[in-house]
């Protein structure tokens, strides 16, 4: 007798099962999409223990007729589509017919529904895929449908499924997506019997953003409009000053469906690159509508995936609508279009006189022309003048590199060259030899002893260790050669030469004085004159109050501030102005996808997030006494050659490295 054998019905819809139902935001997802193809225009769902225990959806849609109900819990049974042709056109959300039969295999089901043509309704109740009883029931018109003990028996998958707090967080995943692609749609979520998620169903996209992501958002988002190659993609995209560090927030839709798409995302932050910081990623809603022959659904299970027919032309149109809008709106917002409209409109008047503002003894090589893309207001640029004179000192060093040819042809009695070049000169920094250190990279804000070196040259030659050894750290001596990039510092100590990452250095330094307030409980507050007010979704409050006394060891001094609000009037004492509200964001966003590759404890990843996020960036521009610092601070640390995820903080090449790769050795 053969090996093969033909499984039983019983196993074949618990492996069919799997495939469409992974945990219960899988239930959710199926039944809301079966609710808007039946058409309702509001749909409740209520769950409790994070959809495990119970999963209950009613809607007002058209209803299932009582000679469908029996069928609907069969494999392959749908009214979505007759023949294969129709696979080709697919709009419905369903059209499997497995989405039901799947749910009923796992969990005990409990069907109550009434059709529109019909004055009594049909009562159905399924125990693994099993039908219990069917029979006629008194019922409102809509469909209600309630799910317990999912995976009951199943005990495998149960096992896998995570905390409550979780998979109810999957769910309100699955809702926000819904509601944002049907704004036409009344949304109600509750999670044990707290009201989550409710929107107007007034057909409004912004408004639902409001209803959802609140106040904040709802102000900073601009509309996206355009058509191309009969492509039109519609929705919202926020500005910067709501961007964030994950794509938490960005939602992408084909035919209103929910998808993840690397050509839609590549195209979103081309469009972005040069209005959003790096690493930051925009807010955004956008629906291509497109025709279903173009485009296929039918990839995986999970209806997550598709393939465009012309992936160019999707590229295309969604990078030029992006582009569009954000030029729009900058067009819209600028101040010189103010000025513009305001001289249309007082015509008739006198016209007045716009001077521009005039610093005395400022040159034009002395301005920074690596100026934004778009006109900067007169108070900008009065500011940044201002800032250049205040950082004279590194502005001179720039310059002298940059007119290098023109200095080599003037004559070199001039006194203003000869300042030039005698400032350009480099020097030995001792790491104690700054009488004002910037606050900006104090590790630690103790009193440090100030010793006089009159001549770094020599006593470099007289030291006879290097950076990695520890034991005499009080009598190293580097050479600071410069900045390239505005993100590596270059130094050399003895026949070594060090490459030093900025953020990576500067994140260090940071982990080891926050990991040091947390863990003594006495962390350092600065208390805000103004407080800082923060909108959050349900979901993302949720996990800042479970995590409320790591932000409190942390040093944020927060406390509810109305539904979904919190207010910070106290933030870790780091030692140089930042964007503490950005910073809070971002580590909310990095506990609600927390990775799983983090070796450490739960407390030593928030700190270290915590560190990288509140660390100088690449590309900021920082003077010479800030660097100079910070390779001070690195100095004395145990481990300065890592960053706490592990990145290197600086690369190491000696002289007899450097003179291979030139061929001299």
């Amino acid at each position: 007798m053969g090996n093969i054998v033909l499984l039983d019905e019983h196993t074949i819809n618990k492996i069919a099962a799997g495939e469409v139902v992974d945990r219960p935001a899988s239930i959710v997802k199926e039944l809301v999409e079966n609710s808007i193809d039946a058409k309702a225009t509001k749909i409740t769902v209520e769950i409790r223990n994070g959809g495990v225990s119970q999963i209950k959806i009613t809607d007002n849609g058209i209803g299932f007729k009582s000679d469908d109900v029996e069928l609907a819990f069969e494999r392959h049974a749908t009214s979505k589509i007759r023949k294969e042709e129709d696979l080709q056109t697919i709009k419905s959300m369903g059209f499997r017919g497995e989405a039901l039969a799947s749910i009923a295999a796992i969990s005990k089901v409990c069907l109550i529904s009434k059709n529109i043509e019909e004055d009594v309704g049909m009562k159905a109740v399924v125990e693994a895929g099993k039908v219990i009883s069917m029979e006629p029931s008194a019922a409102l018109q809509g469909t209600m449908i309630e799910i317990r003990d999912v995976f009951y028996n199943v005990p495998a998958r149960f096992k896998f499924l995570k905390k409550d707090f979780t998979e109810a967080s999957y769910i309100e995943d699955v809702i926000t997506r819904m509601a944002l692609a049907h704004p036409e749609v009344s949304f109600k979520y509750i999670n044990n019997s707290k009201t989550i998620i409710q929107t107007s169903g007034k057909g409004d996209l912004k408004g639902t953003i409001y209803d959802i992501f609140g106040r904040e958002i709802y102000e900073n988002v601009i509309p996206v409009n355009y058509e191309y190659e009969n492509i039109k993609v519609s929705g919202m995209i926020g500005k910067p000053v709501v961007s964030r560090s994950t794509r938490m927030h960005q939602f992408t839709f084909i035919n209103t469906r929910y998808i993840k798409d690397k050509i839609i995302n590549t195209a979103i932050d081309k469009a972005c690159l040069q209005k959003y910081a790096i690493g930051k990623f925009t807010f955004i809603v956008l629906n291509l509508d497109m025709n279903p022959s173009i485009v296929d659904v039918n990839v995986h299970p999970s209806k997550l995936e598709v393939k465009f027919e012309n992936e160019s032309k999707v590229f295309d149109a969604v990078y030029h609508a992006i582009k569009n809008a954000l030029e729009e709106d900058a067009t819209k917002n600028s101040p010189f279009t103010t000025i513009r409209d305001s001289k249309i409109e007082h015509e008739k008047q006198a016209e007045p006189q716009i001077k521009p503002i005039i610093q005395p003894n400022i040159h034009v090589e002395n301005v920074d022309k690596s100026a934004d893309i778009l006109p900067k207001s007169n108070v900008a640029v009065q500011n940044e003048v201002k800032n250049d004179i205040k950082d004279s000192s590194l502005k001179v060093e720039e310059k002298v590199v940059e007119k290098i040819p023109e200095i080599n042809n003037v004559d070199n009695s001039s006194s203003n060259n000869a300042t030039k070049l005698e400032i350009a000169e480099e020097v030995f920094v001792p790491y104690v030899a700054e009488k004002e250190v910037p606050a900006i990279f104090n590790a630690d804000n103790s009193e440090k002893k100030v010793e006089v070196v009159e001549d770094g040259a020599k006593q470099l030659e007289k030291v006879n260790i290097t950076i990695e050894d520890d034991k005499q750290k009080e009598d190293i001596f580097y050479k600071y050669i410069g900045n390239v990039f505005d993100t590596y510092i270059i130094i050399q100590i003895k026949d070594k030469m060090y490459i030093i990452d900025q953020h990576a250095a500067h994140e260090r330094l940071l982990y080891e004085k926050i990991k040091k307030d947390y863990f003594s409980k006495n962390p350092s507050v600065q208390m805000l004159l103004l407080p800082i007010v923060v909108e959050l979704t349900a979901k993302e409050k949720q996990v800042v109050e479970e995590n409320l006394d790591m932000f409190k060891n942390a040093g944020f001094d927060m406390e509810e501030f109305g539904e979904n609000v919190y207010k910070i009037s106290g933030v870790p004492n780091i030692g140089y102005d930042m964007d503490y509200k950005s910073v809070f964001t971002d580590m909310v966003d990095d506990l609600l996808g927390a990775s799983k590759t983090w070796s450490g404890s739960k407390e030593e990843r928030f700190i270290a997030t915590l560190a990288c996020k509140a660390a100088v960036k690449g590309k900021m521009k920082l003077s010479k006494e800030e660097q100079t610092s910070l390779i001070d601070g690195m100095i004395k640390l145990e481990n300065p050659f890592n960053c706490p995820h592990g990145r290197p903080t600086a690369i190491i090449m000696s002289n007899y490295e450097i003179e291979r790769k030139f061929l001299r050795k």
